[in-house]
């Protein structure tokens, strides 16, 4: 599965969209128009009611699709900021401008009570602590077997090997040298005519079709880095899909 969770995309498109929802909401429960609604709604005039009206709840929202370690504080910080914005709710003032809160916000805000209740759980907790849980962050891997060097600890020992499997996030590469999880390599990586200098961490040892190597995380620098390094991997991905391409021609011609 290389997508979020459904029902994390579902309560964060709820939180995106809860504005236009209020907006929507506004309009069906009363005669006004849509033009006297937006006028009215102009009238807000301190950053704190801008903030509560447009930007709580989706800022909740994009925290829920990132799940990263920032984002379970902020989406539970956004829950309880809005239970204590309903709490000490004045009539017909903003964010809902009535006499009490929309019943969408409210409903949208029971559900997030359950949701703070369900992550309270430690195993649903860890997709936001632990990169290696979210299994809709993997990326396609690739089997090519490319020439590489690497050194650890002195960059002027290079070492050959082969990198066996690639991908846009780390490597597999053939090495029958111990070597600690946790070491931080330096990897020289060459494709065509794109070459990149890495550094990368070993995050396993075992065997891979019978050949014992390295599992190593790349450990991007800056954003070229990255980019530079997507770039090589889409080129290796799309030289490979040609080759089987050819293949299973040539599989059915000789069929």
């Amino acid at each position: 599965m290389k997508h979020r969770p459904l029902i994390f995309i579902l309560i964060a498109l709820a939180h995106l969209l809860e504005p236009i929802i209020k907006i929507s909401y506004f309009k069906i429960t009363t005669p006004f128009s849509f033009s006297t609604i937006i006028t009215n709604i102009s009238q807000i005039h301190t950053m704190r009611e801008i903030f509560e009206f447009w930007f709580l709840f989706p800022l909740g929202g994009l925290a829920l699709l990132g799940v990263k370690r920032w984002s379970y504080p902020v989406f539970v910080g956004v829950q309880f900021y809005s239970i204590y914005s309903h709490m000490t709710y004045e009539k017909y003032t903003w964010p809902y401008v009535s006499e009490v809160p929309f019943a969408s916000s409210l409903a949208l805000l029971f559900v997030n009570v359950l949701v703070i209740i369900y992550f309270a759980f430690p195993d649903v907790r860890r997709p936001f602590f632990d990169h290696s849980i979210r299994w809709w962050e993997t990326r396609t891997r690739y089997n090519m077997r490319l020439p590489m060097t690497f050194s650890i600890n002195n960059p002027g020992q290079l070492m050959d090997a082969e990198i066996l499997n690639i991908s846009q996030s780390g490597i597999f590469m053939n090495h029958k040298g111990v070597v600690e999880v946790g070491t931080i390599v330096l990897m020289n990586i060459n494709y065509k005519e794109m070459s990149i200098t890495l550094a990368g961490e070993v995050k396993s040892q075992h065997s891979f079709n019978g050949e014992r190597g390295l599992g190593i995380r790349f450990s991007f620098h800056n954003i070229w880095e990255n980019l530079y390094m997507r770039k090589i991997v889409r080129e290796i991905g799309h030289d490979i899909r040609i080759m089987e391409k050819a293949q299973k021609k040539a599989a059915k011609m000789a069929a």
